[in-house]
């Protein structure tokens, strides 16, 4: 019979045998929040990407205690009977461990330590006093007695923290505090280590901490019944949460669920964290807004690249001198074909340049382009890659996200429309998606029937006139936004001369005056004055959003109509006007 050395726990005080690992660390972490002092910070399931040797792994600690004054704890947490064999293998319950949890706290401390180094803001010469224990909270050490050696060399007393220091007691919390210091003072302070300071700990959090909330996308003028922030749902959360410790994954979620906002975030944090990231979309006016959001953490940080997929093409084309000069006027060929070989040939030339791809608006990405971005990746298919997407919006052509073989994790509350749009888009929403809306209130969509033409401008003109007056409704021009179902080159909308209507302007500053596109870069293109209102098809406003929506030239016999109906009405977030014959509003009735 071989050896055991078997560490027994029993039930004592209130604290109660933990049947998950992930309650035993809740009792943990409330404990230990419990014992020290403000200044002193204490994170559980802290998660993190890691570059390492040039691919990128997982990396997570159960909790890690963060001291301006003292250092860094990470403490490893294992719940149920905690035992050690005869042939050294672990076991918590009936769960054979890989390793020892010492070991596991050992290995986990020096890869948050690399983590904190590859932070851009950490400083280059900070090495903290790091040290690190374990939490054995259904484990009684008196149950031991003479045989704590039976666990190992590393198995210091000092660095064990039994259920006697969770019971919620005087004597519990006092067992608990003493447990703290000690492990500090054990691990000392080398001559090269020092205390990390307030700041260290301020990026300690950044890596360890999701926020509840996070700023608005867009920068909008509040109207009535907006805030300046926008909370994220408890989906939202946990997926921004679950994908810190992810290195590849697909994210699907209806329109107005959050993905371009979740896109963007992931892709700060990224660069904040010290990954070359590129955030990718199809759309120059969602690139636009997307690189004036993040051009801080891009200046910043030097990490972060927003681009177009086709401006992305551009760039590394001239970059390695593989592409011609921009023909006028562009074929469709120029698009479909020429940019994305100028990207392989690129690539082929250059070599990857990217630890992180973020791919928003996924469902415009041709499957030979969504390939072409996973080479831009230095590690390849260990390197991080997500993808936002919607299949509902898939008008340029079919999703074929799902051809990447990545995990496939939902978003399913709408938290942009109020509740009446809301109801009208998820009539065309397919699978089910946004099935939940969380914006309660709102006025019913306004539903006005014009034939095509001067009936459509006429009618305009009127609504133009009602949202804007000041006796009306009085919405600010940069709050509306008329949404074609044409291309601008053909709009009645847009040919109206000077796109004048009555007192009100509208605008594209991606187009000539005839509508056709300048082939401008994101980047490139000017704002639009504040007093005109944006003219833009609803294909290119996928992504975007405004407080008021005006739809117009709709035609029933489009293959496509359900679709536009379901983009161009879900990118209003309070009120939405529908201008059509009557066999479009039908669909909408």
């Amino acid at each position: 019979m071989p050896k055991v050395a078997s560490v027994v726990g029993t039930r004592r005080g209130d604290v109660v045998r933990s049947k998950r690992g992930d309650i035993a660390e809740r009792l943990v972490v409330d404990r230990l929040r419990a014992v020290v002092g403000p200044e002193v910070l204490v994170l559980d399931g802290v998660q993190w990407l890691l570059r390492d040797r040039g691919a990128v792994r997982n990396g997570e600690a159960d909790v890690v205690i963060g001291d301006p004054e003292r250092g860094l704890l990470v403490v490893e947490v294992k719940s149920g009977e905690i035992r050690r064999d005869g042939s050294g293998t672990w076991w918590a319950g009936p769960n054979r461990l890989e390793r020892s949890p010492f070991d596991q706290a050992r290995d986990n401390k020096y890869a948050l330590l690399k983590k904190l180094r590859e932070l851009p803001d950490w400083p280059a010469d900070l090495k903290p006093i790091a040290g690190h224990a374990v939490a054995f909270p259904d484990v009684d050490l008196d149950t031991m007695r003479g045989r704590l050696g039976l666990l190992g060399l590393d198995a210091d007393t000092q660095l064990i923290a039994d259920q006697s220091m969770f019971v919620d007691s005087d004597e519990g919390r006092a067992e608990l505090r003493a447990f703290v210091d000690g492990a500090f003072a054990s691990w000392g302070q080398a001559a090269s280590e020092r205390a990390p300071g307030q700041a260290a700990i301020d990026l300690l959090r950044a890596v360890g901490i999701e926020p509840f909330e996070i700023r608005s996308m867009l920068r909008y003028e509040a109207v009535e019944g907006e805030r300046d922030v926008l909370r994220l749902t408890t989906g939202q959360f946990q997926m921004l949460n679950f994908l810190r410790g992810q290195r590849r994954a697909s994210v699907i979620g209806g329109a107005g669920t959050g993905k371009t906002l979740l896109a963007a975030e992931k892709a700060r944090r990224l660069a904040r964290e010290g990954f070359r990231t590129l955030l990718v979309c199809f759309n120059a006016p969602l690139a636009r807004m997307l690189a004036d959001e993040l051009e801080s953490t891009a200046r910043d940080t030097g990490l972060l690249d927003v681009k177009t997929f086709h401006q992305l093409c551009e760039d590394l084309g001239h970059e390695a001198d593989v592409l011609a000069e921009r023909p006028t006027p562009i074929p469709q060929d120029w698009w479909d074909r020429t940019l994305p070989r100028a990207l392989d040939d690129a690539v082929e030339r250059l070599g990857p340049r990217y630890h992180a791809v973020v791919v928003d608006e996924g469902q415009d990405f041709d499957a030979e382009w969504l390939a072409s971005l996973n080479e831009l990746l230095v590690g390849g298919g260990e390197d991080v890659l997500y993808v936002f997407h919607d299949p509902a919006q898939a008008i340029f052509r079919d999703d074929v996200v799902g051809q990447l073989g990545l995990t496939e994790y939902p978003l399913e509350t709408n938290c942009r429309n109020a509740a009446p749009i809301h109801a009208v888009v998820a009539r065309f929403a397919e699978g089910g998606l946004a099935s939940e809306a969380m914006r309660t209130g709102g006025r019913a969509p306004e539903l006005i029937e014009a034939a095509d033409g001067p009936a459509t401008v006429a009618a305009l003109r009127s609504v133009l006139h009602r949202l804007r007056a000041t006796d009306g409704e009085a919405v600010n021009p940069w709050d509306i936004a008329v949404l074609t179902g044409a291309r601008l080159e053909e709009s009645a909308v847009w040919r109206v001369p000077g796109h004048r209507y009555g007192n009100e302007v509208l605008g594209n500053a991606a187009v000539d005056d005839a509508g056709r596109h300048l082939g401008r870069a994101a980047h490139l293109a000017p704002q639009l004055p504040d007093d005109v209102i944006l003219c833009e098809t609803i294909r290119r406003f996928k992504g975007l959003e405004k407080p008021v929506i005006v739809l117009v030239e709709l035609r029933a016999d489009d293959p496509r109509l359900d679709r536009l109906l379901y983009i161009g009405a879900s990118r209003a977030r309070q009120h939405l006007v529908v201008i059509a014959p009557p066999a479009v509003l039908d669909r909408l009735r």
